[in-house]
């Protein structure tokens, strides 16, 4: 063999080794009960599906990760792009491939037939259309092969992009279909595991492709590695998180670490706290020595990089076996129906239901607002201390909103799911928008000269559509109307009380159409100065007009809640302190009328005060007409 061919095969063959030799250590005590319990499927079958997972993981990252790569840490026009991509088709490739041998191993271990038994085929058919489980392993296969067809054929950037939202939602079905779908923590346990898995895939798979790519980019590998690193950080605390969720909702108590679901939860985390080591030696050492000494840099780079590779595939066949073995029992903490009440104060910081995704998103969003303001004082600019202050309690908010004790209760009291859906649409996004994120935004990020996607261009296409639907405020208005609609009087009233997905469109839906409003009424993106204040006054009363009627509505339960729900939801509830008195009826539309009122009320206040603060002798022109870099850097603001 080649000399200069030695090292990567031996370094591709000890990574290999460790993901394999991981998955037998943790799964060897589950196959032998499933040999006792499924003697009919065979080893093949027993085996053959924690392999499937380990190659189906292996190759998800391996198409995720050189995509996002390609995305924020590679030129476009360069060589290492092409080969990102083309290394992303072949990988999309072997994930079809395991996707459909998931799909048939799966089959035979539900039905406990062998592999190739006589009349399996018809049954196999089935399967794939009748069962849910089959249907989703079915638009696994065909996803991933739509997946790997566009990496050979795409080139733009954009066009990337939807390759990989689109290659990420092949991580739903599996998801789904998974032990975390089964068991009484289903809601939270499926969304933390697809936001694990995907965290993972860009982590693992991006470190691969840069090792795979390190000669096309020469003199950029740097430039590249630190892109990189930072984007390791992102996946390294989300995939923290949603592992910590994941893993309480299969454990459920301390106990459950005894078990052997337990003991390769435990494994996981020591390989995690390892990968952190790493991921701090990368950035602390091996960034310094990439840019002081080109030379040498590379070699020590590669070296932790393949150390870091091995750890992480032994992390993904311990996770590989972890999908296969059955979690310890969960006895369930949510309140029953007969014993719920309606929720004091304190219920919202004495009752929590962590949500993996608004945790991190509200972590990040603190982060990068400090670190935007970090930098445009760096830059000698000045950044006014009520928009911080703002901003932080509307993340506050919306961290407590989404995790804290309303959270528990949105799903069994109609009137806490309607103030989860008020907050959310009139409060948090009053005060996230004071906050001017996008102005701030716009201060601190400098376009990349590389032309690689970047925070610029992505805030650029952030603003494009708030630029063109905030120009009148009548047309978030609008939008405001139609969410209204579609979260009251749609399957989506439900399917948001019930399951986590639902939840998230739900919070997603009422907080972008909140802050579209809110944002119309302030300055444009743009700079360009707002409507006038008739108009605002106008549409602010609409919109009151609007939330009075859906009050009203809400307060008529009985007769104006769809059949579905009459039953589902805990209609009536004792009064908040513990005395025996008469129920009462959930103030859902109460809800709605105070919460709005005062949300309306504070913006009608900004809005004629931003009238008294005009600038004497310039009629019709005012402080709100100059662009969003002079109001920031004045001292007044």
């Amino acid at each position: 063999m080649n000399k200069s061919r030695t090292k990567p095969v031996a370094a591709a063959a000890t990574i290999l080794a460790c993901g394999l030799l991981a998955l037998l250590v943790a799964y060897s005590t589950e196959a032998g009960q499933e040999a006792a319990l499924l003697d009919r499927t065979g080893a093949a079958v027993i085996w053959g599906l924690p392999v499937a997972k380990l190659v189906f993981n292996a190759a998800a990252a391996g198409t995720l990760g050189p995509l996002v790569l390609a995305l924020v840490a590679l030129p476009p026009n360069g060589q290492a792009y092409a080969k990102s991509l083309s290394l992303a088709g072949i990988s999309a490739v072997l994930w079809t491939v395991a996707a459909a041998v998931n799909s048939v191993l799966t089959f035979h271990s539900l039905a406990n037939l062998p592999l190739f038994s006589d009349g399996s085929g018809a049954i196999f058919i089935s399967y794939l259309t009748d069962v849910d489980a089959g249907r989703r392993s079915a638009l696994t296969v065909l996803i991933t092969a739509i997946v790997a067809l566009l990496c050979f054929g795409v080139q733009s950037q954009r066009a990337v992009v939807l390759t990989a939202v689109l290659g990420s939602t092949a991580l739903f079905p599996l998801a789904l279909n998974s032990h975390a779908a089964g068991g009484g923590g289903h809601a939270d346990s499926t969304v933390s595991v697809v936001m694990h898995m995907a965290a993972a895939a860009v982590w693992v798979g991006g470190l691969a492709a840069l090792v795979l790519l390190r000669r096309f980019l020469g003199a950029d590998l740097s430039t590249a590695v630190r892109r990189y690193s930072t984007l390791a950080l992102l996946s390294f605390v989300a995939l923290a998180v949603s592992g910590a969720a994941a893993a309480w909702a299969g454990v459920g108590t301390v106990e459950g670490l005894a078990s052997p679901y337990g003991f390769i939860l435990v494994a996981k985390t020591v390989a995690l706290v390892g990968l952190g080591a790493c991921g701090a030696l990368h950035r602390r050492w091996v960034l310094g020595r990439l840019e002081a000494a080109p030379g040498k840099g590379p070699a020590l780079f590669i070296a932790l990089a393949v150390t870091e590779l091995a750890v992480m595939a032994a992390a993904s066949g311990m996770a590989a076996a972890l999908a296969r073995t059955r979690p310890p029992s969960v006895v369930q903490g949510a309140p029953a129906p007969e014993t719920v009440r309606v929720p004091g104060f304190l219920d919202v910081f004495s009752n929590w239901k962590p949500d993996p995704l608004w945790i991190v998103a509200c972590g990040l969003a603190v982060i990068l607002y400090v670190a935007a303001i970090r930098r445009v004082r760096l830059q000698g600019g000045h950044w006014p201390l009520h928009r911080t202050a703002t901003w932080g309690v509307g993340i506050t908010l919306l961290f407590l909103v989404t995790n804290g004790g309303i959270r528990v209760y949105q799903e069994y009291l109609i009137s806490t799911h309607v103030l989860t859906q008020m907050l959310l649409m009139a409060v948090v996004p009053l005060l996230l928008v004071s906050g001017a994120p996008l102005t701030l935004a716009r201060l601190a990020v400098r376009p990349r000269p590389d032309g690689t996607v970047g925070a610029a261009v992505v805030l650029d296409l952030a603003l494009r559509p708030v630029r063109a639907a905030s120009s009148a405020p009548y047309v978030p208005a609008a939008v405001l109307a139609a969410v209204l609609a579609v979260l009251y009087y749609t399957p989506l009233l439900e399917y948001s009380s019930r399951t986590q997905f639902g939840y998230q469109a739900m919070a997603l839906l009422a907080l972008f159409s909140g802050c579209l409003f809110f944002a119309s009424l302030a300055h444009s993106p743009g700079g360009t100065p707002a409507a006038s204040l008739a108009t605002q006054l106008v549409t602010l009363a609409a919109v009151a007009g609007l939330y009075a009627m859906h009050g009203w509505a809400l307060a008529q339960q009985a007769d104006q809640l769809p059949d579905s729900r009459r039953e589902a939801w805990v209609v009536t509830a004792s009064q908040p302190w513990d005395q025996p008195v008469l129920a009462v009826v959930e103030p859902a539309g109460a809800a709605m009328w105070m919460v709005a009122g005062c949300s309306l009320c504070a913006a009608a206040v900004v809005l004629l005060r931003r009238v008294g603060q005009r600038p004497s002798g310039s009629p019709g022109k005012h402080r709100d007409s100059a662009p969003a870099q002079d109001l920031v850097m004045s001292p007044e603001n």
